[in-house]
């Protein structure tokens, strides 16, 4: 009778330790999914709540998904951080995708975008901001045929 309580115990002790494995190794596997950086996926979510998308083409984009595979970001292999955002309306005539409404500055939160292409969309209402020309780390801005009212500001260029 001793014997048979020794022997239950271990195997249950065994069971409980393979239960925490398991579970300790799902909310590591789970979070080693998600690559982006959290303050950029937020910054991400408040640059979509500005923008009006009659074709729902920002659908990926998400409360707690990957910004890295939503569509239009890219992000570096080895920092995760965004540097590259496609998000130019396709020219299609028959399409009504092109994005408006706002430009909201928790863009200037992604400090590593080095790319952002805006062309094609449907910005009639606001002009260029000002503050595109605080993205420290863009080298490549495309706004062509978006439709953006009034001038060019000045600090685009630095």
């Amino acid at each position: 009778m001793v014997n048979a309580t020794m022997t239950t115990l271990p195997i249950s002790l065994f069971h409980f330790l393979l239960l925490i494995a398991a579970i300790c190794f799902t909310i590591c596997y789970a979070n080693s999914n998600v690559r982006c950086i959290h303050s950029e996926r937020e910054a991400l979510l408040k640059f979509k709540n500005d923008l009006i998308d009659p074709s729902n083409s920002l659908s990926s984009w998400v409360e707690g998904g990957d910004c890295c595979k939503w569509s239009g970001v890219v992000c570096h292999n080895s920092t995760d951080h965004v540097h590259q955002l496609y998000l130019a309306a396709p020219l299609s005539p028959y399409e009504q995708s092109a994005l408006g409404g706002k430009i909201n500055p928790s863009l200037l939160e992604l400090e590593h975008l080095s790319f952002l292409d805006l062309s094609n969309n449907n910005f009639s209402s606001i002009q260029i901001p000002k503050f595109l020309g605080m993205l420290g780390s863009l080298t490549y801005l495309n706004l062509s045929h978006a439709q953006f009212q009034g001038g060019i500001p000045h600090n685009l260029g630095n």
